[in-house]
């Protein structure tokens, strides 16, 4: 059994010592916390675990603490891909929500593996997974200097994704991905996590991308 995690290609950029002690700190707690729960869980489950965990650290551009679109609203996606069965369900620009990982997970049984902006938002709510606002005084702060220096398409690479490679006992192998995008980004943009370009998973291997998403979709890294 083998867990892979990473908090993103951008977590440290311009970060402070004492915060890149914290988040490399979060990282082993979590993968510890994940290898256990592997040891009765599937490869599937484990990873979409892994990834709640990281959704749920203020700390990476995921679930809490996601970027800011420059109309003011959070939007996030995420996925997951089943490497045993080649089974692949994400969500894309999803609204107030906790885990989109989670929604993301809920998908695997439908035949639409994928949903997008208020589809996604009203499948979660559909599923009993209630509001949530994802934002922190932190990312308000970076949003509203970004606003000020009118930051809209200048590239700024200071953000990043979260993921997760497992492997299960069976051989199994499983990944799964999330971002809160790039910040201060066109409303609606698309990243590469919830799809095949940033998160993929067959039989033999399974990759999960972080760094620039359309640079990622551009050569079909995963």
């Amino acid at each position: 059994m083998k867990i892979i995690i990473h908090g993103g290609f951008f977590s440290e950029y311009h970060t402070n010592e004492e915060t890149k002690k914290e988040k490399q700190d979060t990282l082993k707690q979590i993968i510890y916390a994940g290898f256990e729960y592997l040891r009765n869980h599937t490869s599937i489950q484990t990873a979409v675990y892994v990834v709640s965990l990281l959704e749920n650290s203020p700390l990476f551009n995921a679930g809490t603490g996601s970027q800011i679109q420059a109309d003011g609203v959070i939007r996030m996606s995420a996925a997951l891909m089943d490497g045993s069965s080649l089974n692949m369900a994400g969500v894309v620009n999803i609204e107030n929500v906790k885990n989109p990982i989670i929604v993301a997970e809920k998908l695997l049984s439908y035949s639409d593996k994928i949903l997008g902006g208020s589809g996604a938002t009203n499948f979660a709510r559909q599923h009993n997974i209630p509001f949530y606002d994802p934002i922190t005084n932190e990312r308000k702060i970076e949003y509203q200097t970004r606003k000020k220096n009118n930051e809209i398409n200048k590239n700024k690479k200071n953000t990043s994704t979260v993921g997760c490679v497992c492997l299960d006992g069976m051989g199994n192998i499983a990944v799964a991905t999330s971002t809160g995008g790039k910040g201060f980004e066109l409303p609606g943009r698309i990243s590469d996590s919830a799809t095949v370009a940033g998160n993929y998973a067959n039989a033999y291997c399974g990759v999960s991308l972080t760094g620039v998403g359309e640079d990622i979709v551009s050569n079909a890294f995963a």
